[in-house]
Parts: C-alpha cells; sequence; structure tokens
C-alpha cells in the first residue's frame, strides 16, 4: 500500500510540474511577442517606465532561469530539455522580427547565460549537497 502511494503522489506531483511548466511556457511565450508598444502593455505600463536594456537583459536572465528548473521537474531528459530551451530562446526571438520588437542578439545571450546558469546549479545541487 505503501508504494502504490509514494508512486501516486510522485505522478500527481509530476503532472503538477508539467501544468505549471506549460502555462509558464505559454504566459512568457505571449509576453515575449507582444510588441511593447501595443495598446495591452501600454495599459500597464506606460513607455517611459518600459524596462532598459539593462533591466531587460536581467530579466531575460531570470525568465529562462526558472523554465530550465521547470522544464527540469517536469522532463527529466537533461539533453531534450537543454536543446528545447536553446531553440526556444532562438525561436522567440527569431519571430520577434515579425513585430515591432524586434530581435537582439544580447537576448539570445542573456536566456543562454540563465540557463546556464540553472544547470550549474542543478548540477551542483546533484553533485554535492544531494
Amino acid at each position: 500500500m505503501n508504494i502504490i502511494h509514494i508512486d501516486l503522489t510522485k505522478l500527481i506531483k509530476n503532472k503538477l510540474y508539467k501544468i505549471i511548466f506549460f502555462n509558464y511556457l505559454i504566459v512568457i511565450t505571449f509576453l515575449f511577442l507582444v510588441p511593447l508598444d501595443s495598446e495591452l502593455v501600454l495599459s500597464f505600463i506606460e513607455r517611459e517606465k518600459q524596462p532598459s536594456n539593462n533591466t531587460s537583459f536581467f530579466i531575460h536572465f531570470i525568465i529562462f532561469f526558472v523554465l530550465y528548473f521547470l522544464i527540469d521537474l517536469s522532463f527529466r531528459n537533461i539533453v531534450a530539455n537543454i536543446l528545447f530551451c536553446l531553440l526556444y530562446s532562438i525561436l522567440i526571438e527569431s519571430l520577434q522580427l515579425f513585430t515591432s520588437r524586434g530581435y537582439q542578439s544580447l537576448d539570445i545571450f542573456y536566456n543562454i547565460f540563465g540557463l546556464i546558469s540553472a544547470i550549474l546549479i542543478r548540477f551542483i545541487y546533484f553533485k554535492f549537497l544531494k
């Protein structure tokens, strides 16, 4: 009975992580693709108060840092998770060519920097702390 309970708990937890991951992915995709000069964005953040490039780079770092941890909790294939995050970063930035947001190579750099930081923390945790 105890083994069944543990497996059921693990299954529910994994499903919950996947739900959180996919919802996070939907939200960040929307946020990355909505033009900053759209009425929707301007109704929340005035043009003068929108993040500068330096702040934007930090935001990209944090978003991809969190993205990697969420995908890692949801799917245990490390190589596929890293590949997905890399391709997603390039895809999102490329799709911004078709919006007024525009393409910035440094965004991809900070996305990857956030991803690498998350991978290193995960490695240190499992190698030395667990």
